[in-house]
């Protein structure tokens, strides 16, 4: 997609759907051909294609259509049931579907939620539509179960009306014309469509579009309308598996075979939270009736996109069924899907707290396959985390661009150090007494574990863990969203506060240590332990020198000196975090305040007994991003 400057992308918004409410419908090549001013049609089309507005409708034709001039004074009604009479909400699909782009909910009005969230704001439950439409409260009370009421566009916002039919429009002609024998299309895009051929449509009451559709021989799901009769199962299935195929580069066998192993755990998780159940039996029973089903999760790339899919998110029931699933399958299954079955065990016990038979799966997983990379990768995690780099390095050497890792570029900073002087039988250099060949010889400076550097950067990289993934990101956005995209790229998740907010007042830090405890070395537990209760604060740079920095708290009033370099000068203020390892202090997270106002305002975020990740990240952003060698 072509580049345009945050200035020039805003412009060419604006006029772009000034251009679509005077001219539209429009095709992607009209359009851009209104827009001459800014560009080629080519480069233009890139734009409009990613254009992100509510305001925005595609049509069925492969048109874009501005909904404010389409649907503007015009009625949608919905037949009320006795859960939406008592909680004040509506299920949106499929009535009120075409005008969910207007309930932005300010001011109190009527607004548009999904429906998790609007049951929990209000206390009710089983709606049927994924989105619904959430009335001020005490809007029905006066209503009866079958009653119908209205929803109209006046002045780009939602108003709610109690209405009477006046019109009984036959939809069979129209829908024919926009409707192939077997074709599927979005059902809001289908009245948009309607509404546009003809307009009279909806300018009065009418029937909901629930009964007009049943009456011409429709019926609806998940936000899509086909003739009576359509396998939306069927479809929804080769549209997901299109989408992974693409997404994760697989062959159509290999997303076959990872979208059916992800349903049969979604059905596992169903059953288990309905009843309680073997998970061990139920898994053999389904995995022994077809061993070969899932042969083509030997790939990586299959078994990776199994994982990210299903099983991103950290649950213990999930996390049970993958267990159980992977473990049959690596006992049961043809040898060439063992690699992977091992790999996806490993996976699920290590979140299920059970690092030490996680790495038995992964070291079965190279008994099948010496090169399988994923399970290689997770064994260079495992020696990092047990200070063996020269091991974690011969590991992600096997990977075919493992050099490209963000664990090999970590692990040159504490790889050991040779002393060539010394022959193996000679004392070490140390001063222990002991020969080299029995202290110190292939192995790092005992000081770059001590001094914390290590332990930091191995919590960081447990963070990129999937499970993690959203706090990490989420924060990262927060920090970075005052940056053009050109800043973006420059930009890493380790520059600034967010990587160390998350790993801390996120609680990665803690998942870290309670999982990552029996890997690390016994000092760095200890200090480990110590960081937990550590809070950021504001400093301010005292005095550099070769030896140090010293800081002083701003909220503490305490000096500290921290032992490795913080970009900055006497006088800045900083925002970071100090902790303090057995052979002095390092400063981790590192962002300069702008303004005295903005340390004050850091400051406070960071008194309150109740600390929010998301504010304190809100709050630190603003200032130059100055951070240290030790992130």
């Amino acid at each position: 997609m072509t580049d345009f400057d945050d200035d020039a992308a805003g412009s060419i918004a604006s006029a772009a759907l000034t251009v679509l409410r005077e001219q539209g419908p429009l095709s992607l090549d009209e359009w851009a051909t209104h827009l001459e001013e800014y560009g080629t049609a080519t480069e233009l089309a890139d734009v409009l294609e990613y254009l992100s507005e509510p305001m925005l409708g595609y049509l069925p034709s492969g048109k874009y259509v501005a909904l404010d001039t389409v649907l503007e004074g015009l009625v949608f009604t919905h037949r009320l049931s006795a859960l939406e009479i008592a909680s004040d909400i509506l299920d949106a699909s499929p009535d009120l579907e075409p005008i969910l782009a207007f309930g932005d909910g300010e001011d109190g009005a009527i607004r548009v939620a999904l429906a998790e969230e609007a049951a929990v704001e209000r206390g009710a439950a089983h709606f049927r539509s994924r989105r619904v439409v959430m009335l001020p409260a005490g809007t029905l009370g006066e209503c009866a179960e079958g009653d119908l009421v209205g929803l109209a566009v006046e002045d780009g916002r939602l108003a709610f009306r109690l209405v009477e039919i006046e019109d009984e429009p036959d939809l069979v002609p129209s829908l024919g014309e926009l409707f192939e024998e077997d074709g599927v299309e979005a059902l809001d895009s289908v009245c948009w469509q309607l509404l546009l051929e003809d307009p009279s449509l909806f300018t009065v009451p009418i029937a909901p579009l629930s009964e007009l559709f049943e009456t011409a021989g429709y019926e609806h799901e998940r936000e899509l309308l086909a003739r009576r009769g359509f396998d939306f199962d069927a479809y929804d299935l080769q549209i997901r598996t299109a989408l992974v195929a693409s997404t994760y580069a697989l062959t159509h066998d290999e997303a076959v075979s990872a979208v059916a192993f992800v349903d049969l755990a979604d059905r596992g998780y169903t059953d288990a939270v309905i009843a309680d159940f073997d998970i061990a039996d139920w898994a053999h029973r389904h995995v022994s009736a077809a061993p070969d089903s899932f042969v083509s999760l030997a790939d990586p790339g299959a078994a990776v996109a199994v994982f990210d899919l299903g099983f991103r998110n950290q649950d213990p029931v999930t996390d049970a069924i993958l267990e159980a699933l992977a473990a049959e399958l690596a006992e049961r299954g043809p040898r060439s899907v063992r690699a992977a079955a091992h790999w996806l065990a490993g996976k699920a016990v290590d979140r299920l707290g059970r690092v030490l038979e996680a790495e038995a799966h992964y070291e079965n997983a190279l008994l099948v396959e010496s090169g399988w990379g994923p399970a290689l990768f997770e064994l260079a995690q495992f020696a990092s985390d047990r200070g063996d780099a020269t091991r974690a390095l011969s590991l992600l050497g096997r990977i075919d661009g493992g050099s490209e890792e963000n664990l090999y570029a970590v692990l040159q900073d504490f790889v050991p150090v040779d002393h060539p002087e010394l022959g193996r039988n000679d004392k070490c250099w140390c001063g222990s007494g002991r020969k080299y060949k029995v202290c110190h010889l292939g192995k790092a400076d005992e000081s770059v574990e001590s001094d914390g550097r290590w332990l930091y950067r191995k919590a960081c990289l447990f963070a990129f863990a999937s499970e993690y993934v959203d706090i990490v990101t989420g924060l990262d956005d927060l920090e970075n969203e005052n940056l053009s995209e050109d800043e973006l790229i420059v930009a890493t998740i380790f520059d600034g506060s967010a990587l160390d907010v998350a790993l801390f007042e996120g609680g990665i830090f803690a998942d870290f240590l309670a999982r990552r405890g029996e890997l690390l070395p016994e000092s760095e537990v200890a200090t480990a332990a110590q960081w937990l209760g550590t809070r950021r604060s504001v400093y301010e740079v005292i005095e550099t020198s070769d030896t140090g920095v010293v800081l002083l708290d701003r909220g503490s009033k305490e000096a500290v000196t921290v032992a490795h370099s913080v970009d900055g000068k006497p006088g800045d203020v900083i925002s970071a975090r100090v902790l303090t390892a057995p052979t002095g202090a390092l400063a981790v997270g590192v962002t300069v305040m702008a303004s005295e106002s903005q340390a004050a305002r850091v400051l406070e975020v960071l008194a309150s007994a109740d600390l929010d990740a998301e504010e304190l990240v809100r709050a630190s952003r603003g200032g130059a991003d100055h951070s240290t060698d030790d992130r």
